[in-house]
């Protein structure tokens, strides 16, 4: 008995030294690990720094050889400005909005900011182009906005074929009127919607000469179809029209808008349709009278 006794001390002392040694081990390691993951991470750190500190050095020295090669640069002085302006737009006024004048620096303007920027003052502008020509050229080009139709009789903004608005110019009192667009924040910038943009279609395809009705106004009250009201010599006569995809100013929209207005001409230009004042071309299909009115 006392043997197992001391057999079973010397185990217990055996075991307890050889757990001394491996948790020794373990705090060694541990301490080992830590200190190559600090030296790992101060590496990483110290990469990093240099990274951006050779990224910014690269940055500032291209900004400083960009000036001296080109944005202070006398040699890309603006001497020839040459400008298309529109109909509105003068040059003067492209020169004044844009600050591009001779004398500037070629390279002295971000190209992209002067277009954004412009085009947001001009509603009227419905694209813009600027091209440097090198080593004294600036070529600008502006393209305005088309009007097509009032927006009401004694609103001041008209409206182009997308719907854009922009303010009521001289000579656009014998455009065709949009009668019952209702929207207190309409200002120029702002784009019509759903209904008025129909109108707008209608409006411009009656352009054509090929249809040949004379829009004196188009009433957009009801939004399942358009009343036009169309000069006729010394009459005035109307037509409740609507087609497939109307307002959606797709290609069947207006492959079907041209072939129901071209109806619409051939009824009317017939003897009875001569004595008439009002016809219906809402359904698809024939143009018939509408209400059975007749001229005088």
């Amino acid at each position: 008995m006392w043997f197992e006794e001391e057999e079973t001390k010397g185990r217990r002392l055996f075991r307890g030294r050889g757990l001394a040694d491996r948790n020794t081990i373990l705090k060694v390691n541990t301490k080992l690990a830590d200190k190559q993951s600090s030296q790992k991470i101060g590496t990483g750190v110290l990469l990093a720094v240099a990274v951006v500190g050779l990224t910014l050095a690269l940055w500032l020295g291209c900004r400083f050889v960009g000036r001296a090669l080109f944005s202070e640069n006398d040699r890309f002085q603006v001497r020839n400005l040459k400008i298309q302006e529109g109909s509105v737009i003068s040059s003067e006024l492209i020169k004044e909005y844009t600050q591009i004048k001779e004398g500037i620096n070629l390279f002295s303007f971000d190209i992209a900011k002067v277009r954004k920027d412009f085009i947001r003052q001009s509603p009227n502008v419905k694209s813009m182009e600027i091209r440097r020509q090198l080593p004294d050229t600036v070529l600008i080009r502006v393209m305005e906005r088309v009007p097509v139709a009032r927006i009401g009789r004694k609103s001041p903004f008209v409206a182009d074929a997308e719907g854009y608005v922009f303010g009521l110019r001289a000579g656009y009192h014998e455009l065709p009127v949009l009668i019952g667009y209702r929207d207190p924040g309409l200002k120029p910038g702002s784009r019509l919607r759903g209904i008025s943009i129909a109108a707008l279609e209608v409006v411009e395809a009656c352009y054509d000469q090929k249809i040949g009705l004379h829009i004196d106004q188009v009433e957009i009250n009801n939004p399942e179809y358009l009343l036009l009201s169309v000069l006729d010599g010394d009459k005035v006569k109307e037509i409740k029209i609507a087609w497939r995809e109307m307002g959606k100013q797709t290609a069947e929209s207006r492959e079907a808008l041209v072939k129901k207005l071209g109806n619409v001409v051939k009824f009317m230009q017939s003897d009875e349709g001569r004595q008439m004042l009002r016809f219906n071309a809402i359904l698809d299909g024939n143009v018939y009278a509408d209400g059975g009115g007749t001229t005088g």
